[in-house]
């Protein structure tokens, strides 16, 4: 197993448990949600805060599914002209393309994890539970560097096809 199969496999891997994770996310913000409706509608007292909740929770599922969908190659490509170039020059594309994803995310995820120490530095909270918020851009980031993982991942492995053939 070359260096560059078990480096994809460890992001693999560690963007499934994300995934996982973003899974139980959106479950709780389905129960928050419910709950909510039925509190109001029953009792007509709804929960306090659910709103921001649902906010955050929805924000860290976005981020931590993002990885593990570029891993299974989910995402939509529209590659009417890229199958019909040879083989060796969408290997090239796809590897310059795969680093340059993973300079744009790494770029993203250091933007994020500045906003989010300016945000904790100055106590921001949300204004409703007045619960601190930077947690959770931390862990945006933290998906936004799995998926900048598995772009170079897969500008890598294209770059090892480049050289083999």
């Amino acid at each position: 197993m070359t260096t560059v199969e078990r480096f994809l496999k460890v992001v693999a891997g560690v963007s499934r448990v994300m995934d996982r994770v973003a899974g139980f996310c959106l479950a709780g913000v389905v129960v928050m949600v419910i709950a909510n409706v039925i509190a109001r509608r029953l009792f007509n007292a709804p929960f306090l805060g659910v709103y921001e909740y649902v906010g955050f929770l929805t924000a860290v599922a976005v981020g931590f599914s993002l990885a593990y969908c570029a891993v299974k190659e989910g995402h939509i490509a529209v590659d009417l002209f890229f199958t019909r170039l040879p083989r060796k020059v969408r290997a090239v594309l796809t590897a310059v393309n795969g680093l340059l994803i993973f300079l744009f995310l790494f770029l993203v995820t250091w933007y994020l994890i500045n906003y989010a120490k300016g945000i904790r530095i100055n106590g921001q909270v949300s204004q409703t539970c007045e619960i601190p918020f930077h947690f959770f851009i931390y862990l945006v980031a933290g998906g936004f560097f799995m998926l900048s993982l598995a772009a170079l991942g897969k500008g890598l492995e294209s770059l090892q096809d480049v050289k083999e053939k």
